[in-house]
């Protein structure tokens, strides 16, 4: 068990910096800081991968690698729609 935290732990790390860095240089203007999305995106990253490797144990690294950009997508966009309603508001 902790092998497999070893060896899919970086993979759920490197997918949350990849799409937090991608979200900041694709939406520049609208973004809320390089920081809040690392930190979004890092956890969006780990939630999705922690709860898909629970519920499908013998999934490999491409597809932990592939949960765990969307499940960082999911929260920076998540973040981002209610963030923006709150200070609407």
């Amino acid at each position: 068990m902790s092998e497999s935290i070893m060896h899919m732990g970086p993979m759920l790390v490197l997918a949350g910096l990849l799409v937090a860095w991608l979200a900041e240089v694709v939406s520049r203007d609208g973004g809320y800081g390089y920081n809040l999305d690392m930190a979004v995106g890092l956890a969006g990253s780990v939630i999705a991968g922690s709860l898909v490797w629970v519920f499908f144990s013998g999934i490999g690294m491409p597809l932990m690698f592939g949960s765990g950009c969307a499940g960082a997508m999911l929260a920076i966009g998540a973040q981002r729609g209610l963030w923006r309603s709150a200070r609407l508001a």
